[in-house]
């Protein structure tokens, strides 16, 4: 039997805020989706860097009103120029596998009730960019199938490589497929006699602000000779996560790993867990102790970890690091579905984007890789300006 579904459609920030409870309960029924379409994820992320864009919430009820699916956009909409959108939690938190949300048994119809509401108000917009979203997912294929026989240019392109494995076994074994095993070991034994060795994890709302400090310290430490972090950078992205950390303790989503010798901490992991799933989100490390690679051993105790608590799958996230590739045997992709509707100025925005990636690929091939790198973190500091600062509420 099919499900009547009618979506609404809000620009009201504050609806954000009311929509906690049911929120909440659909994410829960939701089965396995990951922490970063949580409304503690996304509703911080509005707070911290949302308040000088719009918001679109595409909300999707039954007969009886129930809340069956969710999607929640952030952009602008000039006066002049292309109307554009893209997916709340784009951008500077570093978000993966972004998505409609659904309840269970209701997906095909939650996603063909979105694309017609898009395809309705195909008017009101230039571009959709929705980014970070898991390879394979039917929201590409639905929003296809809506709005291409329209006139609407659609492009997936690919994005990140998240390395990962399916935890099968148990820990020793694992270990015996890892290349660098012996210097694991060895590392470990070294660490484990220096005074004061112990690694601590921080799970609960009270000692998320002390161990968040003391990660975003060490995380600071490992990207300074690197002239700074692109991932955390400090200012309103730190911000961010001090805020978010313990609304995620609170639902059981935080598990922030140290690795303290000689009574200070020298390597932290910040990890999330959700549905049997661990998510190695940032690391941070001393470099003073990088010689006795701390945020190895670390690395190892949050997997022997995993399989101690049952879990079912570890995922790094995006990025192919060395480090992740040492544990992980597999991966999951994510890719871009990027829609142009018909009409003069989502042309003007392709050409313009155009313009930009030929200008890009000239710049990487002639640019030392030192003034690329310079380049992008300059890029992410103006993106920072744009997106507005920190309010508390």
């Amino acid at each position: 039997m099919s499900l009547y579904l009618r979506v609404s459609e809000s620009a009201e920030a504050g609806r954000l805020a009311s929509l906690r409870a049911e929120w909440t309960e659909l994410f829960d029924a939701a089965g396995q989706p990951t922490p970063f379409l949580s409304w503690e994820w996304l509703f911080t992320f509005w707070r911290a860097f949302g308040q000088r864009r719009d918001v679109r919430i595409l909300e999707a009820r039954g007969r009886t009103g129930r809340l069956e699916g969710l999607l929640v956009l952030q952009g602008r909409r000039p006066a002049l120029g292309p109307r554009r959108w893209s997916l709340l939690g784009n951008g500077l938190a570093g978000a993966d596998a972004l998505d409609v949300l659904a309840r269970p048994g209701a997906e095909p119809q939650v996603r063909s009730a979105i694309a017609s509401h898009l395809l309705r108000t195909l008017p009101e917009w230039d571009a959709l960019d929705l980014e970070d979203l898991p390879a394979g997912s039917p929201t590409v294929e639905a929003l296809t199938r809506a709005l291409a026989p329209h006139g609407v240019e659609v492009e997936v392109a690919p994005r990140f490589t998240c390395p990962g494995f399916a935890l099968r076994g148990g820990f020793a074994e694992h270990l015996r497929r890892i290349a660098r095993r012996e210097t694991y070991g060895r590392r470990c034994r070294w660490l484990a006699r220096q005074p004061g060795f112990r690694i601590e994890v921080a799970t609960s709302v009270g000692e998320m602000a002390e161990a968040m400090e003391d990660f975003l310290r060490l995380h600071r430490l490992r990207w300074a000779p690197e002239g700074g972090s692109y991932g955390i950078p400090p200012g309103r992205v730190e911000e961010f996560h001090r805020a978010v950390a313990p609304l995620l303790a609170a639902r059981g989503f935080m598990r922030l790993y140290r690795l303290f010798v000689q009574g200070r901490s020298v390597a932290a992991v910040y990890g999330l867990e959700l549905g049997g799933r661990f998510y190695y989100y940032q690391s941070g490390m001393d470099p003073a102790w990088s010689p006795r690679s701390p945020g190895m051993v670390l690395t190892g105790r949050t997997v022997e970890d995993a399989y101690a608590r049952g879990l079912g799958y570890y995922d790094f996230l995006r990025g192919t690091e060395a480090y992740k590739r040492d544990w992980a045997d597999g991966g999951q992709e994510t890719v871009a579905l990027r829609l142009r509707s018909p009409g003069l100025r989502a042309e003007a925005l392709q050409a313009a984007e155009g313009a930009f990636r030929a200008a890009r690929d000239v710049a990487r091939r002639v640019a030392p890789e030192r003034i690329w790198l310079a380049l992008r973190r300059a890029r992410r500091n103006l993106g920072l300006g744009a997106m507005g600062a920190f309010e508390g509420r």
